[in-house]
């Protein structure tokens, strides 16, 4: 029975990966080339990721909102997250419209990440959950190989903005697939949705230090990916090298599950992604960035393996849907930060892939020192600087939190000063107006 449940879940990861080949991969080259500056398309992804961070935030405080009748919530919003990202390309013409139903189809991807994890989480222990997102990964990026053969021969045959709509249509259809193949999987009625009780220091400190390392890795992901295209457009390449990208990036994600084994090759991984992200500014020619797409996707796999490893051994102690959420809203997070770096910091593509540059080199320095499993240095001196980490980011999150409360504490108290004064100002007028003042 669990391996009729894996064939399921490598189905629909499998059919699942060609839909979010096309609708997510092809979604900013299609805004770029629309006319989109990078500001506006930071601007239509901060808005999706600031309203995707809440509905995580409210799933991990209240994880009852997916810990009961998942089956019938996980098919709800795996049909709806579909329909959603096939308005997009209707709204084009409309930056405003385009931020609303971007931001509805992204943070929809929160709770069905959440659920789909769960369900997985329901039915397998760490040795089995490991190999079975190996499988899915696998699976998924060879089915997005096909997604972006099909975008890239349509955006190079039809013209725009017909090829996107052929291209959306086509991978809702297949999309709706994969949530067909979930009905006959067999997930309980209600998930365990406990809140984090004994739980230990050491587990504390890694559950935060694991996010973070993956937070800062998907933040790097994100500028590189909104900044890429614009880079591309800057050297004149055609609209199908930019779609490309994917193609490249999907095969790249094909080898990397298979390629890295062990928490030691994870750290090469995310080495060696480092040094890929630093030289896209350097390349000019604009057909070798497939080759650096394909490696950049070979060992990004690394991260998602440290992190998915960790929580699987830890889901008993956090729960399954918090276990899920720190997978899965980590790249909310991570499209955040990199959308506000590329709206308000920086809108020049050389200087935000600088930026995911940094990103990747704090997520590397963060796997060197602070997870015991990565670590160069002894594990007590790994814990030692876990800790760091831990408190600096727990202390950092506590202080923001004060500061924010003062400040809308202090910005209600003016803004009533403020009302009040306008009133006491008005009774003047009206009083010096009945007196012929």
């Amino acid at each position: 029975m669990k391996g009729f449940g894996k064939l399921l879940m490598v189905l629909e990861a499998f059919f699942g990966g060609f839909y979010v080949a096309v609708t997510r991969n092809l979604f900013v080259p299609m805004l770029v080339y629309s006319g989109y500056s990078l500001q506006i398309l930071s601007l239509v992804t901060l808005a999706a990721a600031s309203v995707s961070i809440l509905a995580s935030y409210l799933i991990y405080r209240k994880p009852e909102i997916v810990g009961f009748k998942v089956k019938y919530k996980l098919l709800f919003f795996h049909t709806l997250e579909r329909f959603f990202w096939l308005s997009l390309p209707l709204m084009l013409g409309n930056p405003n419209l385009m931020i609303v139903a971007y931001t509805i189809a992204q943070t929809i991807t929160i709770p069905v990440g959440v659920l789909v994890t769960v369900a997985i989480f329901s039915q397998y222990d760490e040795a089995d959950f490991i190999d079975l997102v190996v499988k899915r990964t696998a699976a998924s990026s060879s089915a997005s190989i096909l997604g972006m053969v099909f975008s890239t021969y349509l955006t190079a045959e039809f013209l725009a903005p017909e090829s996107y709509f052929i291209a959306y249509l086509s991978s809702t259809l297949i999309g709706l697939v994969s949530t067909a193949v979930l009905i006959p999987y067999k997930i309980p009625l209600n998930t365990d949705v406990q809140t984090e009780v004994n739980i230990s220091e050491e587990v504390e400190v890694k559950k935060i230090n694991t996010f973070i390392l993956f937070a800062c890795m998907m933040v790097g992901s994100n500028i590189l990916g909104l900044a890429w295209s614009p880079f591309l457009k800057s050297l004149n390449a055609p609209v199908y090298i930019a779609v490309g990208l994917s193609l490249a990036g999907s095969v790249g994600g094909t080898v990397g599950p298979y390629l890295w084994k062990g928490y030691r090759q994870y750290l090469i991984a995310i080495a060696a992604n480092v040094i890929v992200t630093s030289s896209v500014m350097f390349i000019t020619l604009p057909q070798l960035h497939l080759i650096l797409s394909f490696m950049a996707s070979m060992t990004f796999i690394g991260v998602n393996l440290i992190a998915t490893s960790i929580y699987a051994r830890y889901v008993k102690v956090l729960g399954m849907v918090k276990a899920s959420m720190f997978l899965t809203s980590a790249n909310a997070f991570g499209l955040f930060i990199a959308s506000f770096i590329t709206s308000f910091v920086t809108n020049e593509p050389t200087t935000a892939i600088i930026f995911s540059t940094i990103f990747r080199l704090l997520a590397l320095s963060i796997a060197l020192l602070a997870i015991p499993e990565t670590a160069v240095v002894s594990t007590p001196t790994a814990y030692e600087f876990g800790r760091v980490v831990y408190s600096s980011s727990v202390l950092g999150y506590t202080f923001a939190v004060e500061t924010s409360k003062s400040t809308i504490k202090f910005t209600v108290e003016v803004l009533a000063l403020t009302f009040l004064l306008m009133v006491l100002y008005f009774i003047y007028r009206i009083a010096g107006l009945i007196v012929g003042v």
